[in-house]
């Protein structure tokens, strides 16, 4: 059988015509795809409030990945917004930090993709930089214009880790496409990978069988890129061989 991962979706409200002000959950197909490529199905989980449902969410599911999307509500992490901040929704950022605490509590393979990697962060009590322009070293351009699947910059990956297991290389060329970065580490995670400009663009939770964010996206390479294709693939394996 199948293992079944599922997909935090993002929200939005329609704006114009008959439709306007009407609340919608969406996904881009990258994710669905990126899943299915490797040997997963999945499920998407709408937001919601009712703590009960995060529990009957992760009894489902083998694995969760969290997804990219908006910034994230700085309330979350004991700070107050600054002017590059942007549009966040706080519905969205309870329900995706609930989920992270309690699939992690629950040893649930998690896996956290552009923003997901923010989020696994603040639900460890990490912080965040609201922009990368805040952090003391010049930053390099994290928000590309180029088409989705693009290589943008340089990564640097540890060895000791799950990362370069994946990889088996060093120095790797992902895309970007994010404006915010981790600042604080939450408790529990290492680093596993760097931009040249410092910016974390990998973590895992040490004593866990699969707790992964990367801050770049993967999924919109997967079909150009085998080795991106990787991350995925080993992702369900370890959703598979968890000892939860």
């Amino acid at each position: 059988m199948k293992p079944l991962i599922g997909i935090t979706t993002n929200f939005m409200m329609a704006e114009k015509g008959l439709l306007s002000g009407q609340e919608r959950y969406f996904l881009e197909s990258d994710y669905v795809k990126a899943i299915e490529n490797v040997g997963g199905t999945c499920i998407l989980f709408p937001h919601t409030s009712d703590v009960e449902s995060f529990v009957r969410y992760l009894d489902l599911v083998d694995g969760i990945v969290i997804s990219g999307g908006i910034d994230i509500n700085p309330m979350f992490y004991g700070d107050e917004p600054m002017e590059k901040t942007g549009y966040f929704n706080t519905k969205q950022d309870f329900f995706d930090v609930e989920l992270t605490k309690k699939a992690i509590q629950s040893h649930v393979p998690i896996l956290g993709l552009s923003r997901g990697i923010q989020i696994i962060n603040v639900a460890l009590g990490g912080t965040l930089y609201q922009d990368v322009s805040y952090m003391e070293k010049r930053a390099l351009k994290h928000m590309q214009e180029s088409k989705r699947s693009e290589k943008s910059h340089c990564i640097s990956i540890e060895k000791d880790s799950k990362l370069y297991e994946i990889f088996g290389e060093e120095k790797i060329f992902v895309n970007s496409f994010h404006h915010q970065a981790i600042k604080d580490i939450g408790k529990g995670l290492k680093v596993s990978a760097r931009a040249s400009d410092g910016v974390i663009e990998a973590v895992e939770l040490e004593g866990e069988d699969f707790v992964m964010g990367v801050q770049w996206n993967p999924e919109f390479m997967a079909d150009e890129y085998e080795e991106q294709e990787g991350i995925f693939k080993k992702f369900v394996e370890m959703t598979v061989q968890s000892s939860r």
